[in-house]
């Protein structure tokens, strides 16, 4: 059997922000676009494994992501993914409700850290919102059994539902 994985990223931002002055309107317009392909492999600019799921934290709980054996069921078959490196977490937080909140980062032992910048760091994503972060070259190293866990935790009273993407590179 044979695999192959290419990805596309893509984010942008467009505006017009206008301002009517009298006789004239003043116009600002424009577009700010990051758009990235990963080749299959494990070199600089390539990726070859793919995670994704839809997940719920319940109501003040958190969820324990090992990168280094993350669950997946594929055409039936059971697999446990290994991480090395990612180089695109893409998170949305699909909980529309005003308040519903998802800290990233900062697990208790073993945290994968790399894009946070400590072990102690983390990132919130509001509710209805988006966190996109991408190392095309690189990616984050992910170090099997001391800094392989990803935690989402939910410090809200109700749960939080949440859809995700790790792009990477295998062990």
């Amino acid at each position: 059997m044979t695999q192959a994985l290419s990805t596309q990223i893509s984010a942008s931002i467009a505006w017009l922000f206008q301002d009517t002055l009298g006789l004239t309107t003043i116009a600002d317009a424009s577009r700010l676009a990051f758009d990235a392909q990963l080749d299959d492999g494990e070199d600089a600019g390539q990726a070859n494994l793919v995670w994704h799921d839809l997940r719920t934290v319940a109501a003040g709980g958190h969820d324990d992501l090992v990168l280094s054996a993350l669950p997946q069921t594929m055409f039936g078959n059971a697999l446990s993914l290994e991480f090395a490196a990612v180089k695109a977490l893409w998170l949305v937080n699909i909980t529309p409700t005003a308040g519903a909140q998802l800290l990233v980062g900062a697990a208790p032992s073993a945290a994968w850290s790399a894009p946070f910048g400590a072990a102690t760091h983390q990132v919130r994503v509001p509710a209805d919102s988006p966190l996109l972060l991408v190392n095309k070259q690189a990616g984050w190293p992910v170090t099997n059994g001391s800094a392989d866990t990803l935690r989402l935790s939910n410090p809200g009273s109700d749960s939080v539902d949440y859809k995700i993407v790790l792009i990477g590179t295998r062990f």
